[in-house]
């Protein structure tokens, strides 16, 4: 399960950071639910998850993420991250956060993202 959800996870920062729908798509199960930030309405399942990575392509020329540490217990790896970025409006942000991918036995996939902006 480990080399598992490192997987996972490295595949999702891959994703966001070429802005790939596709590929962000592919590293989620078809009932995923992902909390973008941790505590506003969950997006859920391929459906959802289009949606609000539509916002992103919406809102940013370019963005990168970058993982930092990991931290794995059982079916669940946290792991922090920073982010910076070139909005379509020619702004540029950066921020970072913690990410908290759970990969259930079913397959089925949540993630948590507690972002803080700088």
């Amino acid at each position: 399960m480990t080399a598992l959800i490192h997987s996972a996870s490295n595949y999702y920062f891959a994703a966001v950071s070429s802005l790939d729908k596709a590929a962000y798509l592919a590293c989620f199960s078809e009932d995923a639910i992902v909390h973008d930030p941790y505590g506003s309405r969950p997006w859920q399942g391929h459906d959802g998850l289009s949606k609000f990575f539509g916002g992103m392509e919406r809102t940013w020329a370019s963005l990168t993420m970058t993982p930092g540490e990991t931290y794995v217990s059982g079916n669940r790896l946290a792991a922090t991250w920073t982010a910076h970025g070139i909005s379509k409006s020619d702004k540029f942000a950066q921020f970072a956060g913690i990410n908290v991918f759970t990969v259930n036995e079913d397959g089925s996939t949540t993630i948590d993202v507690l972002a803080n902006d700088s």
